[in-house]
């Protein structure tokens, strides 16, 4: 049966059922930079986090804050003109930036599986039914039957009902959640330890999203699967993560638990980000008594310019002289937080 759309999405308690976390991915001080004719920039600027089994990550952020260059830098699958600077990624204590090729294909789609914002990225000319038999054949020893019938299963959980139509259709016989779809089931099939989706419900409407939601919350706890979750919407991250991490201009500017970070932000860029979201506040009265919702002033950094301090500071509401000077550092706050900014500094 399809997941349904009223189902509840709230976060289950951790309970002996859950085993003990094990870092499962770690990333230290990656850094990413784009080659472009006028020489080079920053998109990913020693981003560190880790992340355990079973858990629910949400990484938030504006377009261009260097999320889905931190995701695709995991399984290196940058474009051409990326390269990876500094850092060092850890899957389950093995450092992927040091795996031969081989050893890549042979954990993506595996172990670690990905899903694309755009489902263009299907085949135009293969039938997306042997598209994603194809990734579980590839890493698993099957019969065509088992593959077959192993599909089914997954196609009736994400809500793709009529198993043999679409088995056969070719992607541009699908309409785009049922395309979607078919690149989570790819992602899906091998039952991966983790599994990067980036932007995952940006094309799905409510009720096709929250049985993608769903279902995610239905692996993590069945098969204890890992969700590294990228979106530029609060409110899809707030109702699956259990972990925030929040990046502006190529860097992690807070980090918490979810409830914390929904309930009290402490970057002023969080804190603005959320405002801004529709789901969190009516639009308020502006000139000429036209309504508006809140929206962060200013645009976002050139990337090709280099700030001798906050990343921030043009565009903040508590901006102070400091945030001109120096960039601040990522501050723990007692164990459980932490946030780049200068107003934590004396605490």
């Amino acid at each position: 049966m399809p997941v349904s759309s009223s189902i509840s999405l709230e976060r289950p308690t951790p309970g002996s059922e859950r085993e003990e976390a094990t870092d499962l991915l770690a990333v230290k001080d990656l850094t990413v930079q784009y080659c472009v004719n006028s020489g080079r920039f920053t998109a990913v600027n020693q981003v560190s986090f880790s992340m355990d089994r079973a858990e629910i990550v949400g990484m938030l952020g504006e377009s261009g804050c260097g999320k889905t260059s931190t995701a695709l830098s995991l399984l290196r699958l940058l474009p051409d003109t990326a390269i990876v600077t500094g850092g060092r990624i850890y899957f389950r204590k093995r450092d992927l930036r040091l795996l031969a090729e081989k050893q890549l294909r042979e954990l993506r789609g595996g172990e670690v599986s990905i899903i694309f914002q755009d489902s263009a990225a299907l085949n135009p000319v293969m039938r997306v039914g042997n598209q994603v038999i194809e990734v579980l054949r590839a890493h698993s020893k099957c019969t065509s039957r088992q593959a077959r019938e192993k599909l089914h299963g997954l196609f009736t959980s994400i809500g793709l009902l009529d198993f043999d139509r679409i088995f056969d259709a070719y992607p541009h016989q699908l309409s785009g959640g049922q395309r979607q779809r078919i690149a989570i089931a790819q992602a899906l099939i091998c039952e991966p330890k983790l599994v990067i989706a980036d932007e995952p419900t940006a094309h799905l409407d409510d009720t096709t999203a929250a049985e993608i939601l769903a279902f995610m919350l239905k692996m993590r706890e069945t098969h204890h699967t890992s969700f590294l979750i990228i979106s530029h919407n609060p409110e899809i991250l707030a109702k699956v993560a259990d972990r925030m991490i929040v990046m502006y201009a190529g860097q992690v500017v807070e980090e918490g638990s979810a409830e914390d970070v929904f309930a009290r932000p402490l970057h002023p860029y969080t804190e603005t980000l959320l405002r801004c979201s529709p789901a969190r506040g009516m639009p308020a009265a502006g000139a000429g008594g036209k309504k508006r919702f809140a929206f962060i002033p200013g645009n976002s950094p050139n990337p090709l310019e280099v700030l001798p301090g906050c990343s921030f500071s043009a565009r903040c509401a508590d901006r102070m002289a400091i945030c001109d000077s120096r960039q601040p550092d990522l501050l723990d706050q007692c164990g459980q937080r932490a946030v780049r900014c200068f107003k934590y500094e004396a605490q």
